[in-house]
């Protein structure tokens, strides 16, 4: 285990720096794997920590360092912070990256969330006997509210909307490579992936490779479409249980 990114990157100086952040249960190897918080009894919503992350770490102060990352995941990570902190902690982002690295974003989106309530007949609920009585689409709302936690990192503390939040990345001088609702994980339409790129040199519009790369890995136009229509009819089929 690491004390900072930085100690992390210094040892790591001829690999590709690639951060996991807020890990959770889910560690990737070949990753850098960050979390601010170890396993807590009452979580039941990321599963129990069996791998520690390589570093403990606050998101919002992660590295004063620049140009130094190759790329950057979070998955259902940012919706645990104010707006405003999301914004300051990608400023810091874009800092760490290297020219035409990468960030791989996937979160609750506001407006499929929003659709889905007013397009399904019933609420669905999770068949996992530990959230059964949780309902999928408007707990992205509030998050894991039912669990006792002092210092509320399951809670949700803002659902950004996908034109919201591609348009502040582009403020802060991100390039858009992919916004789609065919997420990875979780939960396709209800939520968003976005791969956004540090810009290769100023005023151009250049896709690196990595981004290449991580835009092909979410297919094509009509298979992201099938994700997201099979999402749709298995959370019909769940809300008429």
């Amino acid at each position: 285990m690491y004390k900072s990114l930085d100690e992390y990157i210094n040892d790591n100086k001829d690999t590709l720096i690639r951060l996991h952040i807020g890990c959770g249960s889910k560690y990737w190897d070949q990753w850098c794997n960050i979390d601010a918080y170890p396993y807590n009894s009452s979580d039941t919503h990321r599963g129990n920590m069996k791998n520690k992350p390589d570093i403990w770490a606050d998101l919002k102060n992660l590295s004063h360092s620049n140009n130094i990352v190759d790329t950057i995941c979070t998955q259902h990570v940012l919706e645990h912070f104010y707006r405003h902190e999301v914004i300051s902690i990608f400023k810091n982002f874009y800092n760490l990256l290297k020219p035409g690295g990468v960030i791989i974003t996937e979160m609750p989106d506001l407006n499929g969330v929003l659709n889905l309530i007013k397009i399904l007949p019933f609420k669905p609920y999770y068949q996992d006997k530990h959230i059964k009585n949780r309902d999928i689409v408007t707990s992205q709302l509030y998050g894991a509210s039912w669990e006792s936690n002092s210092r509320d990192y399951p809670y949700h503390k803002y659902v950004w909307e996908r034109d919201e939040f591609c348009s502040k990345l582009e403020e802060i001088g991100f390039q858009i490579v992919l916004s789609t609702g065919a997420t990875k994980s979780h939960v396709p339409f209800r939520d968003m992936a976005v791969i956004c790129q540090k810009p290769i040199a100023p005023n151009k519009k250049i896709l690196s490779k990595n981004s290449k790369y991580w835009k092909k890995k979410y297919g094509n136009f009509l298979s992201r479409i099938f994700i997201q229509l099979k999402s749709i009819t298995k959370l019909f089929l769940l809300s008429l249980r």
